[in-house]
């Protein structure tokens, strides 16, 4: 009798397990996008014993942020893969987007949020700032040599 429910209860179990053993989005940590142009990295895990194709989607619940297209991957049986959602960023500010998997058109798993704080004036601020840099230390590099020129004794 003890084997009949021990049998029952795998059965009833195995069918579970089956559902839970499926392609997933790991979730991450926050995201700064520093640049107009850029790509997001999504980890996708995969614990079956079969390579899988899998296709990942974002949806910004913003317009500061545009995702330009989806991924596609094949992720390794019992490992993980990282696909990079190509975005542009059009204003400054924190938003959130929706990445959710998707095989042959059907969503697999759970919907899941990833936190963006976008800042693309970053790029064009240091960028700057290093071209100014460099320029003051040419001027400086001239200066001291000329000065250094006319301070030796002609012959």
């Amino acid at each position: 009798m003890r084997r009949a429910w021990l049998l029952v209860l795998a059965l009833l179990l195995i069918p579970n397990a089956a559902i839970a053993a499926e392609p997933s989005i790991v979730p991450g940590s926050n995201i700064n996008v520093v640049a107009r142009d850029a790509r997001i990295p999504v980890t996708v895990t995969n614990p079956t014993d079969q390579d899988m194709e899998v296709t990942v989607m974002a949806a910004s619940n913003s317009f500061r942020l545009e995702i330009i297209e989806s991924a596609t991957l094949i992720v390794p049986a019992r490992s993980s893969a990282v696909a990079e959602l190509p975005i542009k960023a059009i204003a400054n500010g924190p938003l959130e987007i929706s990445v959710w998997l998707s095989i042959e058109g059907n969503q697999i798993g759970d919907t899941v949020i990833v936190e963006v704080i976008v800042n693309y004036d970053i790029e064009l601020f240091l960028l700057v700032s290093f071209g100014v840099a460099m320029f003051a230390l040419i001027v400086i590099g001239v200066i001291r040599t000329t000065s250094k020129l006319r301070k030796q004794p002609r012959e």
